[in-house]
C-alpha cells in the first residue's frame, strides 16, 4: 500500500527498536512532522533512551480506521529532557492490520483469577495460555458455574500486572479448559509492558523457527 496517511488521520505511532543489549523496546510517540522523506516524532522519557542509530525499526501507525505497520529506519534521535525526538525514514509501503492494534502471543505465566461465586469471592490459581494488551486466555483447573466480571493478576518474572476483565467464552481445545477475557481496566504502563513482552516472545518464536 502506498504511503498516503496524513497527520489528521494518525492518532499516534508506536516504535519498536533495539536497545544497547539488543532487546526489543516499545515507545509511543506523537508525530510532529510528516514529510515524503522523514518523519519527526516526539515521546516523553524521563531517562532518555540508549540505542545505536541508524537501525531498522518496526513502525505502527494507530489511526481512526485501524492500524498500519511496516519496517523502516530510525535515522537518529535527540534527547531534550524530558522528551526524545526521533527522525525516521518515511516508509513507502504499509500493511493494514484490520483494526488489530494488539496481537496475542502464546505465553505461560502464573496468574490468579478472582471472581464472585454467589456471595463469596473465589480465587483460582491458573496459567496464561496466550495474552495481548487487550485480553488474555487462561488455563483453568476447574470450570466456574458462572463468571461475568473478574480480577486477573498476572505474575511476570519482573512484575505483577493487575487488570479488571470481562469474561468472553470457554473452550476446551487440546483437552485443556480455557477461559478468554477482555480487559476492561489496565494501567497504560502495564499495557505497554505486556505489548513489549509480546513483541519479545514473537521474536523469540521467529528465531527458534529459523534454527
Amino acid at each position: 500500500m502506498k504511503f498516503n496517511l496524513n497527520l489528521d488521520s494518525i492518532n499516534y505511532i508506536k516504535i519498536v527498536y533495539r536497545d544497547l543489549e539488543d532487546k526489543p523496546c516499545l515507545t509511543k510517540a506523537a508525530i510532529r512532522f510528516l514529510g515524503e522523506k522523514e518523519i519527526i516524532a516526539c515521546a516523553k522519557s524521563e531517562d532518555g533512551i540508549r540505542i545505536n542509530t541508524p537501525q531498522e525499526i518496526i513502525l505502527s501507525f494507530i489511526c481512526d480506521n485501524g492500524l498500519y505497520r511496516t519496517t523502516t529506519t530510525l535515522k537518529y534521535f535527540e534527547y531534550r529532557d524530558p522528551y526524545v525526538y526521533f527522525t525516521i525514514q518515511t516508509p513507502q509501503g504499509l500493511e493494514y492490520q484490520q483494526n488489530r492494534e494488539y496481537f496475542r502471543v502464546k505465553m505461560q505465566e502464573d496468574a490468579i483469577l478472582t471472581f464472585k461465586d454467589g456471595d463469596k469471592i473465589k480465587r483460582l490459581l491458573c496459567k496464561t495460555h496466550d495474552i495481548s494488551a487487550n485480553g488474555v486466555r487462561l488455563e483453568l483447573p476447574e470450570k466456574p458455574d458462572k463468571i461475568d466480571e473478574a480480577g486477573i493478576s498476572i505474575l511476570f518474572d519482573s512484575r505483577e500486572v493487575k487488570a479488571k476483565a470481562r469474561f468472553v467464552r470457554f473452550d476446551n481445545e487440546d483437552e485443556i479448559l480455557k477461559a478468554s477475557f477482555c480487559f476492561t481496566y489496565l494501567k497504560e504502563t502495564d499495557m505497554d509492558f505486556i505489548s513489549q513482552r509480546c513483541i519479545q516472545k514473537q521474536l523469540e518464536y521467529k528465531r527458534s523457527a529459523l534454527l
